[in-house]
């Protein structure tokens, strides 16, 4: 009996057109307001994954950076430690040394097929003359060519126009150098085998005994000596005078 009811008033709402029109109206508002709903999740979801992604590209930005200045002090303070080690260096070789020294920084370096020299921030002033030679802990550099009030010259022993009296394992000679990193053995007084140390003579009375310039190196049937100094990359440098100055 109750189903027959429910039937009849299904079938009376269905027949009657104002409330077929109500149910029609409040089933579209409910799809507009289901759409307004979906609408707005769907651009609240879009500014929350923007928000989220500028925030993360900014901290990930911001971490670079920081990792680019750490890496930069870091690297500052490897080159000042290295300074200091070869500020140590000089400071022994001046302590053990029983001639006058005098420090100098390197300004430039001119080193290519033409010449092969530098600039130091020494000069008269510092009481550096010409023909004082130039060393590093490594070995011998060169000679004062051209000297100023407060700077000098100097001519590397590999330079085109230098010659380096030598001393080879008890064998006297004359290197000369072509710009290159090599420097040619002429005027052997004896043998001379690869391997062999080259260190300066004093003959000539320019450069002092005993400081190393490289070890002999053989290329084809003729020996040159490969010097023991980069010097591309000289930071300081010491002036020292001939004994029989």
């Amino acid at each position: 009996m109750e189903l027959l009811l429910i039937a009849l008033a299904v079938v009376a709402l269905h027949r009657h057109p104002s409330v077929t029109s109500r149910v029609e109206s409040f089933l579209s508002d409910f799809r507009f307001q289901l759409f307004e709903i979906s609408d707005k999740f769907s651009r609240c979801w879009s500014n929350m994954r923007h928000n989220f992604s500028q925030d993360i590209g900014e901290k990930l930005f911001n971490l670079q950076c920081e990792n680019i200045k750490l890496k930069l002090q870091a690297d500052r303070v490897d080159s000042l430690i290295a300074e200091n080690n070869r500020l140590k260096s000089l400071l022994r070789m001046k302590e053990s040394s029983k001639n006058e020294i005098v420090f100098a920084k390197v300004v430039n370096i001119f080193n290519n097929d033409f010449v092969s020299s530098a600039t130091i921030n020494v000069g008269k002033k510092q009481n550096v003359q010409l023909d004082d030679f130039a060393y590093v802990e490594q070995g011998l550099v060169g000679r004062v060519i051209e000297v100023s009030d407060n700077w000098s010259k100097i001519l590397f022993i590999i330079d085109a126009n230098s010659n380096v009296p030598a001393n080879i394992a008890g064998v006297n000679a004359l290197l000369s150098g072509d710009n290159s990193n090599l420097l040619r053995i002429n005027l052997p007084s004896g043998d001379i085998k690869e391997g062999n140390i080259a260190k300066s003579s004093s003959y000539g009375k320019v450069f002092q005994e005993d400081i190393v310039i490289g070890k002999v190196v053989k290329k084809g049937d003729e020996f040159f000596v490969h010097p023991t100094v980069d010097f591309n990359h000289l930071n300081y440098v010491c002036i020292g005078k001939c004994q029989d100055h």
